[in-house]
């Protein structure tokens, strides 16, 4: 089969053409077109209802008349069932926009990245390119198990062994078959997807030195020498960042506190905002309303709930309060107060010119704590256990950077990305 050239911003037009119909639903991974001669061979294919550019919609028999659209339900299965057209190949797999929407699926919303700046085109794109490299991915991981070498009949006794496993852990035959019936697969679909499962797993364990090779060696070292130890220690030592901090086990010190916030805005006033905080903090220190009370009663929406506890070191309580509340009252509060006590009415101004109102609660402290000597065995074993975990991510990437280079992956831009990154982060 020719690998299948498709440019960027033909990946993002194919896959744009693909969610605005709304005719492509979820299928099982192993549902995908079996007989390439089923499916159109052309990556990318347009959808009738956005053709790719350059491409002219198809004319209809008669000028005027609408175009073709399905109407019957078996006109709908039959769309559904072979409009789902080439995206790329992977070795012998071909992946499709179903495919590639069941991926982006399982992504992260874009919007709450720090790119949410892009326009939602750019953001599906960038989804559509996450997609796709995930996809891929995770199919090399698969090919790379297949072409490891293992005895087939190896293979067949482990996923036979899997498959009745999965049978018992859903309560017996006919318990599974109804799970299935629900999902609309079958026993041999499932059967597919264990498979692959299995040579992905196989693969991923050689190359990270969990488990031996089809050879039956493991040939990949996961020794941590001492001297790696002590190096990661002492650099642990230096960083700032306190869960890098928490892995030696040295701790800032942290505060623990409820914060209730009055807006001007939702009182309407300014001063009856300031008089209903005051009348708050007079009812917690009288005893007749509990902080959670107040909060869901008066506080803004997003600041209801947990959202209004604060867990945070002690110098980012003084940097904020600093910020929020400058003055002696803040910094007082913070420096002597006693698990329990209230701060003051504290006011700030929001980005829009109203005006907020703050009553601090101090819920606990935790005094800071020095780094566990290095000698600390417990110390040795998470710090042995965390180079493991790195180096296993290393290995796993350099795989795949290694099986993108030798085997077909029909996007130039795609395979290269591969080649540099070793897939998705």
């Amino acid at each position: 089969m020719r690998p299948l050239r498709i440019a960027h911003h033909a990946l993002v037009a194919a896959a744009l053409a693909s969610l605005g119909s709304g005719l492509l639903s979820a299928a099982p991974a192993q549902e995908r077109a079996a007989s390439p001669g089923a499916s159109n061979s052309g990556a990318g294919a347009p959808t009738p209802e956005a053709p790719a550019a350059g491409i002219a919609p198809a004319e209809t028999d008669i000028q005027g008349e609408e175009p073709w659209s399905p109407r019957t339900p078996l006109e709908l299965e039959l769309r559904q069932t072979y409009s789902d057209w080439h995206f790329a190949v992977v070795g012998d797999e071909i992946l499709t926009q179903q495919d590639i929407r069941r991926a982006m699926q399982g992504l992260e919303d874009p919007a709450l990245s720090p790119a949410s700046n892009l326009s939602p085109e750019e953001l599906l794109g960038r989804q559509v390119m996450e997609g796709a490299v995930a996809l891929t991915t995770e199919e090399l991981k698969v090919q790379g198990g297949q072409n490891q070498g293992f005895d087939p009949e190896l293979i067949q006794r482990a996923l036979a062994s899997e498959f009745s496993r999965q049978v018992a852990s859903r309560g017996g035959p006919v318990a599974f078959s109804d799970v299935l019936s629900r999902s609309g697969a079958d026993a041999d679909s499932f059967r597919q997807v264990l498979r692959r499962r299995l040579l992905g797993q196989l693969w991923t364990d050689a190359v990270t030195g969990r488990s031996a090779g089809a050879t039956g060696r493991v040939y990949v070292d996961s020794y941590v020498r001492p001297a790696s130890l002590y190096r990661r220690y002492r650099e642990l030592l230096a960083r700032p960042n306190a869960r890098d901090a928490e892995e030696i086990g040295r701790q800032p010190a942290m505060v623990s506190m409820r914060r209730l916030v009055i807006s001007s805005q939702q009182e309407r006033s300014e001063q009856r905002a300031l008089e209903l905080a005051e009348a708050c903090r007079l009812a917690l220190l009288n005893n007749t309303a509990t902080f959670d009370d107040l909060v869901n009663q008066y506080a803004p929406e997003g600041l209801k709930g947990d959202l209004s506890r604060l867990d945070i070191t002690q110098l980012q309580a003084a940097r904020m309060l600093g910020d929020l509340h400058p003055g002696p009252s803040s910094a007082e509060f913070l420096a002597s107060a006693a698990p329990g006590d209230l701060s003051p009415v504290l006011g700030y101004m929001g980005a829009q010119g109203e005006v907020y109102f703050a009553l601090y609660r101090l819920e606990g402290r935790a005094e800071a704590t020095e780094a566990t000597p290095f000698g600390d065995l417990e110390l040795q074993s998470t710090l042995r256990q965390a180079l493991l975990e790195e180096n296993r991510d290393l290995n796993v990437r350099r795989g795949v950077s290694e099986l993108a280079r030798t085997t077909r992956v029909s996007d130039r831009q795609l395979k290269d990305l591969l080649i540099r990154t070793g897939g998705p982060r």
